[in-house]
């Protein structure tokens, strides 16, 4: 197990672990993090025979949160697969201490209490004397931020003859004008009168089909769009409405999927965290969307009660087993690695497999979210293919793992084959596999095609596939494999 000391937002903490090639041949080994905020330089290496290597993980958190997660070292011998348990807290700013390793309701419940505590109310004069003399001031200018306008200016007065107002991204009809609402500048900013009419109370979206438009925001089917540099900010701030107060009026219910992605989108830029901590200054609280955006990934529905969605899935290290070739002969143990990337426990009960030659403990084991199981698979080599399908059933998981294990006979998957595969532009072409069964393998171990073929020609499209090295698997009517090593470019 890695264990991480507790980590900063997005700074990083490295571990390592050595990896041991026991065998006299050289070892290709594929790394594979189930979590992107764990991650390693090189996720293909090779090992040389009787030697080792260190592999590093970096821990590099974007939540405050218990991480709970497996890396899996996959070998293309017969050794199979190992996993490393990986553990580690995520920090943000003391701020959010009280929201740390919470999701969901429970989130959006804690959020709301940060976001009150400590709350100033300039009302809505001191909020405008704060926008226009200070936060959206640079250099004695203020823009309009649908139409980029600018304007000298730094006071009620002077927003009044330039023809300037305050824009209410969440509009005050909403909400009778109540205070605080009213005067919270974290929806609050500057825009022309003619442009902050043109919004009204519309909802935003995207339009089509545009009636009036002014520096890339537009009008139009009683829906208004803003220009590309406010979506985010426009965003951010209606979620921040939606947290601190409530959902008026069941305003932001339709909108929220097309604001989720504009505040995705369109990332906090180093202007809006200005802003962001400028507003801190004078009313004390802040937008916890600017401050981490990724607080939304843990957040289902702000407009609703938000509960995750039950998520059953279980990845194995390999779609399928496939030994090509046997260096020595004798029994010996696969090691599959099963991890839970769901949310929810998975046990296991059901247990199935056809050849004798290959067998697994049939004993019943529950996986926890972010734990894996090690499946030991014991082989009994002959002068024989070995061809299994190995089955393992939950009330919400299957998985069904192909087995394809040369014999001892001297044959091998690479051995010269009768089939051939040869790229043509953007197809594969298959020949001389009529009536084979035909499965396509990246270098993961996952299959992605299989067909049985009834012709002596087939063309597969390759335009889905990503560059890097593939191999073909044809197996006939007699049972042998024949292996094929391709490269896509």
């Amino acid at each position: 197990m890695l264990d991480y000391p507790t980590t900063k937002y997005k700074e990083v903490s490295d571990l390592q672990f050595n990896v041991v090639n026991a065998y006299g041949s050289d070892q290709d080994l594929i790394i594979r993090s189930y979590h992107p905020d764990f991650y390693v330089d090189d996720s293909t290496i090779t090992v040389k025979g009787n030697s080792s290597e260190t592999i590093t993980v970096h821990f590099k958190p974007v939540h405050n949160i218990k991480y709970n997660t497996e890396l899996v070292v996959i070998s293309n011998s017969k050794t199979g697969s190992i996993s490393v348990d990986l553990k580690g807290d995520g920090e943000y700013d003391t701020y959010y201490n009280a929201t740390f390793n919470l999701f969901e309701q429970d989130l959006k419940d804690e959020l709301k209490s940060v976001l009150a505590s400590g709350y100033k109310n300039l009302g809505y004069s001191g909020a405008r004397d704060a926008m226009y003399g200070s936060i959206d001031n640079v250099g004695g200018k203020v823009e309009c931020v649908y139409t980029g306008r600018v304007a000298t200016f730094n006071t009620r007065s002077g927003a009044n003859s330039n023809s300037f107002n305050c824009e209410h991204t969440w509009p005050q009809s909403l909400f009778n004008q109540n205070e605080p609402e009213r005067a919270d500048i974290h929806h609050l900013f500057p825009t022309d009168v003619n442009a902050n009419s043109r919004r009204s109370n519309y909802s935003f979206g995207v339009v089509s089909s545009a009636t009036w438009t002014e520096g890339g925001s537009k009008l139009g089917g009683n829906v208004f769009e803003p220009r590309d540099a406010h979506k985010g900010d426009c965003a951010r701030a209606m979620l921040y409405f939606a947290i601190r107060y409530q959902n008026y009026s069941s305003f932001l219910t339709n909108q929220e999927s097309l604001l989720r992605t504009w505040a995705t989108t369109y990332q906090p830029s180093q202007q809006s965290i200005d802003r962001n901590n400028a507003i801190f200054n004078y009313q004390k609280n802040r937008n916890p969307f600017v401050d981490y955006p990724e607080f939304l990934d843990r957040i289902t529905s702000v407009s609703s009660t938000s509960t995750v969605a039950t998520v059953h899935r279980v990845s194995p290290s390999v779609e399928a087993i496939n030994i090509s070739k046997l260096s020595t002969a004798g029994s010996f143990t696969y090691q599959l690695v099963l991890t839970n990337t769901g949310n929810q426990k998975v046990l296991f009960t059901g247990f199935a497999n056809g050849n004798s030659a290959v067998t697994f403990p049939k004993t019943a084991f529950e996986l926890v979210p972010g734990a894996s199981h090690t499946l030991n698979i014991a082989v009994s080599p002959s002068n024989n293919v070995i061809t299994d399908l190995i089955k393992l059933t939950s009330d919400n998981v299957n998985l069904s793992i192909p087995v394809n294990i040369a014999g001892l006979s001297g044959i091998s998957f690479l051995a010269k084959p009768v089939v051939s595969a040869v790229i043509q532009g953007d197809y594969l072409q298959i020949r001389n596999a009529n009536q084979y069964q035909v499965r396509v393998i990246d270098s993961k171990g996952q299959q992605v095609y299989f067909n049985e073929i009834q012709s002596d020609l087939t063309e597969i499209e390759l335009t889905h596939l990503t560059s890097g090295v593939y191999f073909v698997q044809a197996i006939g009517r007699d049972q042998v494999p024949e292996v094929l090593k391709i490269l896509i470019p």
